[in-house]
């Protein structure tokens, strides 16, 4: 073998260990570089969703307190609103009540209460009140019963208050105590 020949086998040989070397290394520098991009992606999907779970978090907060301060709204609306419908409601409870106490049936009532207080009362001392807009039908309700009234002090807005002082019973037969028992339940 000539010089030539030996020249370009040598040359071909190392062309070929040269090219070799050069596709193993661009081979590692691709993988490489792939391997970061995608570590990269995984960071950048990772930050992403990191900020999502953020934003809707905070999302969340603000549609919580848009919704609590709505709720709240609307409450305070409803109760203004039952607080209106229980005055207007109680007014004309009042009404009936004044046209009720100008009929005979008012009348009745009035002479059954006394006549319980009567019966509680047995043979005791009983004090019994009617109220000072019945002041018209105390001679009547006397008649009828056979005992002494006593008009009241205290407005309690019809009915009668019997008091029986040796058992100290109270009976409270009154429109303004049942309004406000009523009142309680509205």
């Amino acid at each position: 073998m000539q010089n030539g020949e030996k020249l370009k086998v040598f040359r071909d040989f190392t062309l070929e260990v040269a090219r070799d070397n050069s596709s193993r290394i661009k081979e590692q520098y691709e993988e490489a570089c792939r391997q970061e991009l995608e570590e990269f992606r995984k960071n950048k999907q990772a930050e992403v969703e990191h900020k999502i779970q953020i934003e809707e978090r905070s999302m969340r907060r603000q549609m919580n307190s848009r919704v609590s301060g709505e709720m709240l709204r609307q409450k305070h609306i409803l109760d203004a609103c039952k607080r209106q419908w229980k005055e207007k409601l109680m007014q004309e409870i009042l009404i009936l009540l004044k046209e009720y106490q100008n009929t005979a049936a008012y009348m009745d009532y009035l002479t059954a209460k006394i006549e319980l207080a009567k019966r509680v009362a047995g043979k005791e001392t009983v004090i019994i009140y009617i109220n000072e807009s019945d002041k018209d039908k105390q001679a009547e309700l006397e008649e009828k019963t056979g005992v002494q009234l006593t008009l009241s002090d205290i407005d309690f807005g019809g009915g009668i208050r019997a008091i029986i002082r040796s058992r100290n019973i109270l009976i409270d037969e009154s429109f303004l105590t049942k309004l406000e028992q009523e009142e309680t339940y509205l």
